[in-house]
């Protein structure tokens, strides 16, 4: 086996194999939603509901070197849940959200270098809770949510950090929705899924979108694979976007916390390692380094709070798997995971397909011009397929196959 391919196969064993939830320090506290991030290599916990039901405004820093939370001086604004933060330049933004009398829509600044909080101009959008927030450069932008007096909303606004001023953009060519999901991959920006209103329960979504910064417009993807979802946590990593937990596509806990990831230059999604016991609903998480922090939440199954720290490693899973020629980056597997048969997209100077178990066998070389292979005789697990063009491998590509 040639050096190339083996060191292919170890990172991808070590994402399978070595990679596990670690327990840490449980938080001083068990809430739902609350707003999460990380600065300076911290993390923090901000407002959210709290075990008695009260809107708090209460905030916690976890410091990943000694494993320890602390609680700081409470966020200067009004008591709240369902808000909804992000970072850019430095800094923690946040805002929006509801209490018991209002739907609220400020906006806030959190400098973690001197602990200090700035208000700053309110969106002149309604107020809503449920929202998604996603930041690009000096720009971030807030949409979806809902309130008392729209129901669920589609409207999308860019605030302007230089200025501190907000300006309306294109809506989502999609329905309204709350409890979305959202992330920055690679510089662009993705939201989708969510809850919807349809009957007395209402829709869970599994659309997917693409906001063009440039003309502040959005594109429809390909729809997320697995249970539509809602009321998770979302973050970006090294060029991917992940989802993780919530409710699926009954608004009720899943059998497992589900944990995907998003490549968004092939637009297909890869599950990974779920977190240990049911998924969650509006549980917390931030990312430092490479490991991401997940938290709290409501455990549906228990009527629980529980007031946890778990963190997971994802630095195989965002790593390269080699120096792959950057002409063939759209050279990809799908679906992901796969049922039955498999499919791929590649250039048409691929010569060859080459497919691995995670064992680093050969199992077979399927005819590259066909884009298609039957996989029911494979088993259950993750397997590599590696592309070949004129002997010179240029594409690496993991895939799932999952037999229903």
């Amino acid at each position: 086996m040639n050096k190339t391919i083996l060191f292919a196969l170890l990172l991808f064993s070590s994402t399978l194999v070595a990679q596990s939830w670690v327990a840490l320090s449980a938080p001083p506290f068990g809430k739902h939603h609350p707003i999460s991030f990380s600065l300076n290599g911290k993390g923090y916990a901000v407002t959210g509901t709290s075990l008695n039901n009260q809107f708090t405004n209460d905030v916690y820093e976890y410091d990943p070197t000694n494993d320890t939370w602390t609680t700081l001086s409470n966020f200067p604004g009004l008591a709240r849940s369902f808000g909804i933060g992000t970072v850019a330049n430095g800094k923690a933004y946040l805002g929006f959200g509801a209490n018991s009398t209002q739907y609220l829509n400020d906006f806030w600044s959190f400098d973690a270098t001197t602990n200090a909080w700035t208000q700053l101009a309110s969106c002149t959008c309604a107020g809503r809770r449920h929202p998604a927030m996603i930041s690009d450069g000096n720009r971030i932008y807030i949409g979806f949510g809902d309130n008392n007096v729209s129901g669920n909303l589609n409207d999308w606004w860019m605030y302007d950090i230089a200025t501190n001023t907000w300006a309306s953009i294109s809506n989502v060519p999609g329905p309204d929705r709350h409890h979305p999901f959202m992330f920055n991959a690679g510089g662009e920006l993705f939201a989708g899924l969510g809850h919807g209103f349809n009957g007395s329960f209402g829709v869970v979504y599994d659309d997917w979108y693409r906001l063009n910064t440039t003309t502040n417009t959005w594109v429809a993807m390909s729809d997320f694979p697995g249970e539509a979802r809602v009321a998770g946590t979302q973050f970006g990593l090294n060029g991917y976007g992940f989802v993780l937990s919530g409710d699926g596509d009954n608004h009720n806990f899943m059998n497992t916390g589900e944990m995907w990831q998003y490549d968004p230059n092939a637009d297909t999604w890869l599950e990974l390692t779920p977190h240990p016991g049911r998924s969650r609903w509006a549980p917390g998480s931030f990312i430092i380094g490479t490991d991401i922090y997940f938290f709290t939440g409501l455990d549906r199954f228990n009527s629980t709070y529980p007031a946890d720290l778990w963190k997971f490693d994802l630095s195989s899973a965002t790593a390269s798997m080699e120096d792959e020629d950057s002409n063939f980056e759209n050279t990809y597997v799908y679906p992901n995971p796969a049922n039955g048969s498999i499919s791929w997209k590649n250039d048409p100077s691929i010569t060859d397909v080459r497919v691995y178990n995670s064992l680093g066998q050969l199992l077979m070389t399927p005819i590259a011009e066909e884009k298609r292979m039957n996989t029911s005789n494979l088993e259950d697990g993750f397997y590599l397929f590696q592309f070949y063009s004129n002997s010179k491998l240029v594409k690496t590509s993991k895939a799932i196959i999952q037999h229903k």
